[in-house]
């Protein structure tokens, strides 16, 4: 999570040594998901090699470099490479971005608390350098096809619901605000209830319900999606992870969101948001540009603003 390979050590050994000595049910998890990506295939001896390493010791090997893994496993940096892709992914650096946010899902924000090591530059500095790895992570992790394509879906949609929770919030708030402001039906939701089932009851076929939630997402936010995808109401998801929310959706935007103690950074995810609206607002530019003009006549109507 730092730049000192030391502070980097010591706080993936205080974390999983913390984590096999609590039940370990957050890593059985992570193993199970393991070998549901196998799908009982016999991998080459080398790529069982890492791939043992990895299932094992989920916690350290996701903070590992190709060349780190490759040795500790006694192999070459091109089977660790094929030893990703015997899973699925493109090469190591996807594969570790996805077992390192599983593994931080696993250990509850005591844990991230109590288990972090200071680093010399202070936690403020760090959280800074943090974020912008995150941001240079994020451009190899959603391509602008993808960003197009999710923009597409909210623009065909005459509704949408934002479903977003605890600080993943603003991200949602973000979408339904700027939305709102370029005459989109987008409306954010934070929690479960009647006015959630209301607003879910009048989507029609076509329409579209955005989740944005990331590290531990409440569990109501997968019941809701699996019925709105029920009803024909098509899924965008912005998550850090794979999961059932992203297994139903139409398209899936994986953020990355490490922090450096507790809280999950949200700098990714509003990103992209960011990223959607400015798709969106070219979607329809005769649309945009007549709500755009329309609230700035309200504004000044109301005398909401401090005048230019």
């Amino acid at each position: 999570m730092w730049n000192t390979p030391d502070l980097i050590l010591t706080t993936i050994n205080r974390r999983c040594n913390t984590c096999c000595t609590t039940g370990g049910g957050g890593m059985a998890q992570i193993a199970e998901w393991f070998d549901g990506l196998s799908l009982g295939r016999k991998p080459s001896p080398g790529i069982e090699a890492v791939l043992t390493i990895v299932r094992t010791d989920a916690g350290r090997a996701s903070f590992m470099s190709t060349q780190d893994l490759a040795s500790r496993a006694n192999v070459n940096v091109a089977t660790v490479v094929r030893a990703a892709q015997f899973l699925g992914f493109s090469g190591w650096s996807a594969l570790k971005s996805e077992l390192r946010h599983r593994y931080l899902a696993s250990l509850t924000a005591e844990k991230l608390l109590t288990e972090r090591v200071v680093p010399p530059i202070g936690l403020a500095g760090s959280s800074l350098a943090n974020d912008a790895r995150n941001m240079a992570r994020l451009a190899d992790s959603i391509s602008p096809d993808q960003l197009t394509r999710a923009a597409a879906i909210l623009a065909a949609a005459d509704r949408t619901i934002v479903l977003a929770t605890g600080s993943y919030a603003a991200a949602g708030f973000q979408l339904a605000h700027v939305g709102q402001w370029m005459g989109r039906d987008i409306e954010l939701h934070t929690s479960s209830g009647t006015a959630l089932v209301n607003r879910l009851r009048m989507l029609s076929p076509g329409d579209c319900l955005v989740s944005c939630n990331l590290w531990r997402a409440s569990k109501f936010v997968l019941e809701v999606v699996r019925v709105a995808a029920q009803r024909g109401i098509r899924i965008v998801a912005i998550a850090d992870r794979q999961t059932a929310i992203t297994d139903l959706a139409e398209e899936s935007l994986l953020v990355p969101s490490e922090g450096v103690t507790f809280m999950p950074s949200t700098v990714a995810a509003v990103a992209t948001v960011q990223a959607l609206l400015a798709e969106l607002s070219s979607s329809d530019p005769d649309r945009t540009m007549t709500a755009l003009r329309d609230t700035e006549e309200l504004w000044s109507e109301l005398d909401l603003v401090d005048p230019i």
